[in-house]
């Protein structure tokens, strides 16, 4: 039953046609919208491939600028670093006597102080040097650190080198040989200098360059270190001593009269002797090798602290007439080493017997042995402070001598106090009996020596080359690294003889009662 019109046949095919166009449009819509959605599908993908591209290269545009902002930075930080070198080094220009007015000509260094390589200007040249390692060789064609030398001679070669003033050196030597009647047998067993257990790092600041090496050369100033001739290095705080200037006031020079024969009258009273021994600086010994511009005062604060001591009725052991005489009467030998402002063994011996001779006119039982007693081996030496403050401390290389008893009866260390290692002289040997440069305080008994006297010495660490000679000269003795003169000390010690033993630049320290620092 139907309750609808019956449409025509023909209206019937063309309502089923319709409805087929409505379908084929609602199918071709809705590919439409899929391909519209694709494609924007795709173009949200390019979008974000091309903002990740942009942002990237935003980033790296910013990364770059930063760096060279912070190379801006950098560059003025360093700028104004140089600066305030700059303002330092006036400063200092400025307090510098004016006895010393010419220093500065000599050569100023240009750079911070805590590492990098700096530009210093100065005299004559050292020659083209090689690498940091010490294998270059030198205009003389010696190895760099080991006997080089920057006059146009080897450091082993007799031939005099002629200064550009005109002043002829001594010697152009290096101690690595015996010579003269000097006994280098080994029959006696004899220490090295440098330790056999703790080595020199190349990355600590000892080793790091201050200066290019052509610049170590006469004139040029660096880290407070004077370059010389013959390749020897001097302390810049000694000029002031060297030039003359920096006396002692009248009220420094009073009060230390008054204390020292305050010091003196103890020790008479108490059956003792005083002796005031003062190892003059390394220019007062070779004022020649002084780069130009440097000229030695004929009055100078040594002069005046000898006047002090006999002021005040202390024996003082001049040693300035016994090294200029040691340099004459043995030309070949340094007394000084070359990268160090400390003497070595040999003229710790004349030191020494110049020292005894003194002694011995009070204290007849003292034991004084002669240079012939002993065996002389040559050893490379740990003591290069100049060479460490300019940062070659491992590759500048020096020799020294090493005085051995071939009789071998010899003291024996009773007694030391352990010390913290500081500076280069970590790198001093320990004996096996405990004895190392290093110790600030120790004891020996030479038991053949019963006869002989006790003695007490106050000291800094040029007495380190005196101390082979002394321990065999008295029955006990004390070494103390200090200026204190303690009473309380001495007589514990039953000391009979006191020595004190100042370097020349210490001197001012001495009379400040400043702690003893090297």
């Amino acid at each position: 039953m139907h309750f609808g019109v019956r449409l025509p046949a023909d209206q019937t095919h063309m309502e089923r046609n319709r409805i087929t166009v409505r379908g084929m449009r609602k199918l071709l819509a809705f590919v439409a919208l899929l391909l519209a959605a694709s494609m924007l599908w795709l173009t949200a993908c390019d979008g974000e491939e091309k903002s990740k591209d942009t942002t990237e290269a935003e980033e790296t545009t910013e990364e770059e600028t930063t760096e060279e902002e912070t190379t801006e930075e950098e560059t003025t930080e360093e700028e104004t670093t140089e600066e305030e070198t700059t303002e330092e080094e006036t400063t200092e220009a400025e307090t510098e006597p004016a006895g010393n007015a010419e220093e500065t000509a000599g050569g100023s260094w240009n750079g911070g102080s805590s590492g990098g390589v700096a530009a210093v200007s100065g005299g004559g040249s050292l020659g083209d040097f090689g690498g940091g390692s010490g294998s270059g060789s030198g205009s003389s064609g010696g190895t760099f650190g080991e006997g080089f030398s920057g006059n146009g001679n080897s450091g082993d070669s007799n031939t005099p080198v002629e200064t550009p003033g005109g002043k002829v050196l001594v010697h152009t030597y290096s101690d690595r040989d015996a010579a003269g009647d000097e006994d280098n047998s080994t029959t006696v067993p004899y220490m090295p200098m440098i330790s056999d257990t703790v080595f020199p790092s190349p990355t600590e600041s000892y080793n790091i360059p201050r200066l290019f090496l052509e610049d170590i050369k006469p004139g040029t100033v660096c880290e407070h270190v004077i370059i010389g001739y013959d390749d020897y290095m001097f302390y810049e705080d000694t000029v002031s001593d060297f030039v003359g200037s920096g006396f002692l006031s009248q009220t420094v020079y009073d009060r230390l009269v008054k204390t020292l024969r305050e010091r003196n009258d103890w020790a008479e009273s108490n059956g003792k002797k005083f002796y005031f021994v003062i190892a003059p600086n390394k220019n007062s010994v070779y004022p020649d090798y002084m780069p130009e511009g440097y000229t030695m005062a004929s009055y100078r604060r040594y002069d005046q602290f000898v006047e002090l001591l006999d002021s005040a009725g202390i024996t003082a052991i001049d040693l300035r007439g016994t090294m200029a005489a040691a340099v004459q009467e043995v030309p070949e030998r340094n007394l000084y080493y070359k990268y160090d402002t400390h003497w070595n063994n040999h003229a710790g011996y004349f030191a020494y017997r110049a020292t005894m001779d003194k002694i011995k006119a009070d204290f007849p039982n003292v034991v004084i042995h002669d240079k012939s007693e002993y065996q002389i081996n040559y050893c490379e030496t740990y003591m290069k402070d100049l060479a460490y403050y300019l940062g070659y401390y491992s590759t500048l290389k020096d020799y020294g001598p090493v005085y051995t008893l071939k009789s071998g009866r010899t003291a024996t260390l009773v007694n030391y106090t352990p010390k913290t290692s500081w500076g280069q002289f970590t790198f001093a040997y320990v004996w096996p009996d405990g004895y190392s440069d290093k110790l600030y305080y120790f004891q020996y008994r030479n038991d053949y020596n019963y006869d002989a006297p006790n003695a007490y010495v106050m000291r800094d660490s040029y007495s380190i080359a005196m101390v082979p000679f002394l321990k065999d000269s008295f029955y006990m003795s004390t070494y103390n690294w200090t200026f204190a003169f303690d009473e309380n000390e001495i007589i514990n010690c039953d000391a009979d003889v006191i020595i004190v033993i100042v370097a020349e630049r210490n001197l001012r320290n001495y009379a400040n009662g400043r702690t003893v620092a090297d």
